[in-house]
């Protein structure tokens, strides 16, 4: 048995359009499966709980990123299989797992059966910030954007360019602040820290590398902190590299790899997970590796 469970606004609504086309792709090849569509934020979490505890043996989320990080939610500490079918305006968890974007090439590789173990990572911080990470976690800027991104309709016009929106809408108000970062304990201080990324993969923001050389099967976290750099710079010099990663040798940018990690600041700053808002400062992170069973 398969369950899918389908975000139907993902990509523009896209996703509810192509699930036909799976469906009778399904059904030709004699696959017993069942299929949920979502209904609310935070509905994937139940429906995979739900199916996991059920022994359900494969769980393919098809939306974007929001989506996969709540059905990995859902099935967290279960053996079960996770599948994806990207429909995201994103889809960083697909790039960084080579998965195809054609949605029935995506879903005869879930049939195929094949396997891979990936590191997932623990978070938290305040009530309603705990969890697991898929991808990649963002504080400070790149969280004020994303809860920017994420009050407006402006995602579902524009995409993956909502962020790049974003950007130029928070980035005059963003004001840097000091932040101190312990990296399997050790200490860390920054003074006018803009961002920090803590990234299980190398992707975010639609494509943009962050760090270059994450990987979810090192058993490691990637960390990068953007400090001291003006608006100017931050703007014409810092976020166009971001794309190619050639942000990296910087002098403003910070890199580290850690298996605990843990960032308080002076004040507040947003957090974001795998793309969704979730609270402010402080928070703590750590790797959990092979955790994660995926086809």
């Amino acid at each position: 048995m398969i369950v899918f469970i389908v975000n139907p606004i993902s990509g523009m609504k896209r996703a509810r359009r192509v699930w036909p086309i799976l469906e009778r792709h399904l059904q030709q090849k004699n696959v017993l499966f069942q299929r949920y569509f979502t209904e609310r934020p935070g509905h994937a979490v139940e429906l995979a709980r739900r199916a996991a505890r059920e022994q359900v043996e494969t769980i393919v989320a098809v939306g974007g990123d929001g989506t996969v990080h709540e059905v990995v939610n859902g099935l967290y500490g279960m053996d079960t299989r996770l599948g994806y079918i990207p429909m995201g305006s994103g889809n960083d968890f697909a790039r960084a797992q080579s998965i195809p974007w054609d949605p029935v090439e995506a879903l005869e590789r879930i049939l195929d059966g094949r396997t891979a173990q990936v590191d997932t990572a623990d978070f938290y911080g305040t009530e309603e910030c705990q969890g697991t990470v898929v991808s990649t976690a963002g504080i400070g800027f790149d969280g004020s954007v994303t809860r920017w991104v994420n009050q407006f309709p402006i995602k579902k016009y524009l995409g993956k360019w909502s962020y790049v929106v974003g950007v130029f809408r928070v980035l005059w108000q963003f004001q840097p602040t000091e932040v101190t970062l312990y990296l399997d304990g050790k200490e860390h201080q920054f003074n006018k820290a803009w961002l920090v990324a803590v990234a299980n993969i190398a992707f975010y923001g639609g494509g943009m590398k962050i760090c270059p050389s994450a990987s979810n099967d090192d058993g490691l976290l990637d960390i990068c902190v953007v400090d001291g750099i003006s608006k100017g710079m931050l703007f014409l010099r810092m976020f166009p590299r971001v794309f190619f990663g050639t942000h990296i040798g910087h002098p403003a940018v910070h890199t580290f790899q850690a298996r605990q990690v843990r960032i308080e600041s002076r004040r507040e700053l947003d957090i974001q997970i795998d793309g969704e808002s979730k609270g402010k400062t402080p928070i703590e992170f750590a790797i959990h590796p092979s955790s994660l069973r995926i086809g």
